[in-house]
């Protein structure tokens, strides 16, 4: 039975421990089976991206649809919070510079998000020469500008604001036509009217890609910005 909870709800597991989820709309319930056979059960072929804490895998799904899948790695000390807080946010944003959120699978212990497929890798990826785009100054001024309008949506547009919390090279990925999509917002944060200013008790997002002189104390808008 799929699990219907609202989004801005307390996320509650159960004793079996395969979990309860939200119900949005918009975004597609997909249980653990369905995206096994996705990914002819996630077989290294169809692995696509490795990070810390989890794998990206290219799945085909039965209508035809190419998507990119996140699944989270089984650590003892990884809770739901990260997975709650990204499903949360993309389901609130749609903008050409932010990745789409397919749907996502809280199953079997499992916790998976399903994206929109994106051709081209990472930014960074191609500013290393791992990925087949070779990107000009003019490209690359041209990714800059649109890499900010999306953080501009977050900030100004989005309701409430939305601090992505890691923007970094790799996690702007590159379409066929090169515009750039921010994703992985596992460090995101919802800016609510009384916590705009100083929103945050601690740097959320990797060092070096935020503000020099910034030790742990306050995050913002500006200072996502600055990474």
């Amino acid at each position: 039975m799929r699990p219907a909870l609202a989004c801005l709800v307390p996320w509650h597991s159960s004793t079996k421990g395969d979990g309860t989820a939200p119900q949005l709309n918009g975004t597609r319930y997909f249980s653990f089976e369905e995206l096994k056979k996705c990914t002819n059960n996630f077989s290294k072929n169809n692995e696509i991206g490795v990070g810390d804490y989890n794998e990206v895998y290219k799945g085909y799904c039965t209508n035809g649809i190419v998507v990119a899948i996140k699944r989270a790695r089984k650590l003892p000390f990884l809770d739901t919070k990260a997975f709650q807080s990204e499903i949360e946010v993309l389901t609130r944003v749609h903008h050409k510079n932010i990745v789409s959120l397919v749907g996502f699978c809280f199953d079997q212990s499992e916790q998976l998000l399903v994206y929109e497929y994106i051709s081209n890798r990472t930014l960074r990826d191609n500013l290393d020469g791992e990925g087949s785009m070779y990107l000009d100054w003019r490209k690359r001024l041209q990714i800059a500008l649109d890499s900010a309008r999306g953080l501009a949506y977050l900030h100004e547009l989005a309701n409430p604001p939305i601090i992505h919390g890691h923007v970094k090279s790799s996690n702007i990925l590159l379409d066929e036509n090169l515009h750039p999509k921010l994703t992985d917002f596992c460090a995101s944060k919802l800016v609510f009217e009384k916590e705009k200013g100083h929103v945050s008790s601690q740097v959320r997002g990797t060092l070096g890609h935020v503000a020099s002189g910034i030790s742990g104390t306050l995050v913002s808008i500006r200072i996502s910005f600055y990474s």
